[in-house]
């Protein structure tokens, strides 16, 4: 499917061609770009079929817990864009959608007093800090269906508990940076490097339990350098 239009429109074409034949068939189907505000929540459409959260409507009118639906105007709930709710800082507490499958960069960053989110297994991307300076989140499940992490996820976060799904790689820059109460972390099996950076200022990570065929795991607490050996499951 191809996208093309301006910015009041989206245009989609499905093309379809017979093998061996010189026929093809053309498939056009257009609809205006909305920005849909419903209960509190502000969303636009990104396809035929799904629609993205932008923020709160209007932004000034914030509120501690947000119910996101799995359904708006007879879309999907699929994406929460970036910075959707970045600085909201008086948010508590997130019930997401079903359907969702992406948070963009910083969706929820520097909102200092989230302490309650569970993320839905059916989100597959997560965006760069997406939960930085979330300094009241305190517990974190990660969907098994994540195929990796971002940069910064947690970034001068709060979290002392996270479970990592078992299908990540490599734990990347900043990951956990400055999360001071981060004492332990288990790594999947599958882990096989863990970045310089990933946990540097976690001065009170204490054990990380890894896969014996990882590459090296280099800790920075801020004054000292250190090495903590893989561990056995």
């Amino acid at each position: 499917m191809l996208n093309f239009g301006n910015e009041n429109e989206l245009i989609f074409f499905n093309i379809y061609i017979e093998k061996n034949a010189y026929i093809c068939a053309i498939t056009i189907k257009s609809i205006r770009i909305m920005v849909i505000h419903e209960n509190g929540l502000s969303y636009s459409v990104i396809n035929e079929h799904d629609v993205k959260v932008l923020g709160f409507y209007p932004r000034r009118e914030e509120k501690a817990r947000i119910v996101i639906p799995p359904h708006v105007e007879g879309y999907r709930v699929a994406v929460i864009a970036k910075k959707a709710f970045y600085e909201c800082t008086k948010l508590r507490q997130v019930v997401l959608p079903a359907y969702l499958h992406t948070i963009e960069e910083e969706a929820f960053g520097l909102c200092d007093k989230l302490e309650d989110i569970v993320l839905p297994e059916s989100v597959r991307h997560i965006g760069k800090g997406a939960f930085e300076g979330t300094l009241a989140l305190r517990k974190v499940v990660l969907p098994s269906t994540l195929a990796a992490l971002p940069e910064a996820l947690f970034y001068d976060s709060a979290v002392s508990e996270v479970t990592l799904p078992e299908g990540i790689g490599e734990i990347p820059a900043a990951c956990f940076y400055d999360c001071r109460n981060l004492r332990r972390i288990v790594l999947p099996a599958g882990v096989a490097h863990v970045a310089h950076d990933a946990f540097h200022y976690c001065v009170n990570l204490a054990e990380v339990v890894a896969p014996e065929a990882i590459d090296h795991i280099d800790m920075f607490d801020g004054e000292k350098e250190w090495q903590i050996k893989p561990l056995k499951r």
